[in-house]
């Protein structure tokens, strides 16, 4: 059962202490969260909020996410050249816009 499983009411305690509701603010107890899912790579919480029902997922990895890139079939990334840094001072120098227009230009 995953709610006995090893590292479980850590994490449980984590988002006590360190998560909200995102809609009223309101914090939540152990029992308002549950462990829906775990893999060898993450958890998935649902939290429930006390005051405003508003349920939310919640997604804890193991590791940082970025660590599992080599298992995914991408390598090491070779350092990034000074060219590199160049090209995008240009396109940024001239760029306008927020971030998600910034990542669908690129």
């Amino acid at each position: 059962m995953l709610a006995e499983h090893s590292g479980t009411r850590d994490l449980i305690a984590f988002v006590v202490r360190h998560v909200s509701c995102s809609v009223c603010n309101h914090a939540y107890a152990a029992d308002d969260v549950a462990i829906v899912r775990h893999s060898a790579e993450s958890w998935v919480l649902a939290a429930t909020c006390p005051s405003c029902h508003t349920e939310r997922l919640i997604t804890a990895f193991d590791r940082p996410p970025y660590a599992l890139l080599p298992h995914m079939g991408m390598g090491i990334l070779p350092p990034i050249t000074q060219a590199e840094v160049d090209e995008w001072a240009r396109f940024l120098a001239h760029f306008r816009g927020d971030l998600k227009a910034l990542l669908a230009a690129i």
